[in-house]
């Protein structure tokens, strides 16, 4: 799978960090006077990566990915990413999803925050600059 991404989301809260990348803009409030069709059609392709934190020490964490194509999305616990100014590819067993991206240099130097934690012993993670 390969695409353009146009928005990146970044997300680092309490008990979940996540990265979005899609390849049509979040229609945000507009959603509400839509069709499902329209709906399904403004969403576009997307990556999702996200990761759980455990709320007590017992519990493991989760790190999960969610794409636009139902059959790429679950639960993952190896996986490659690179990183670049001008992509990110995510090698996953037989699939590599490779986005264009053109982020700016405060989302970039998110980009290179966030991956780590969401990462964290689940795979490899290259970045080059």
């Amino acid at each position: 799978m390969k695409f353009d991404c146009k928005e990146i989301s970044i997300s680092d809260e309490e008990l979940s960090c996540q990265v979005t990348f899609s390849e049509i803009p979040d229609v945000g409030a507009a959603i509400e006077n839509m069709s499902l069709k329209e709906i399904k059609e403004s969403i576009g392709k997307y990556l999702l990566l996200q990761r759980f934190f455990p709320e007590n020490d017992s519990d493991s964490d989760n790190l999960y990915f969610e794409t636009h194509d139902e059959n790429l999305c679950g639960d993952i616990d190896d996986l490659k990413i690179s990183l670049s100014r001008h992509s990110l590819k995510l090698s996953l067993d037989s699939e590599i999803i490779d986005i264009s991206i053109n982020p700016t240099e405060d989302e970039f130097s998110e980009h290179k925050r966030v991956l780590p934690i969401i990462i964290n012993n689940h795979g490899e993670l290259i970045m080059n600059d």
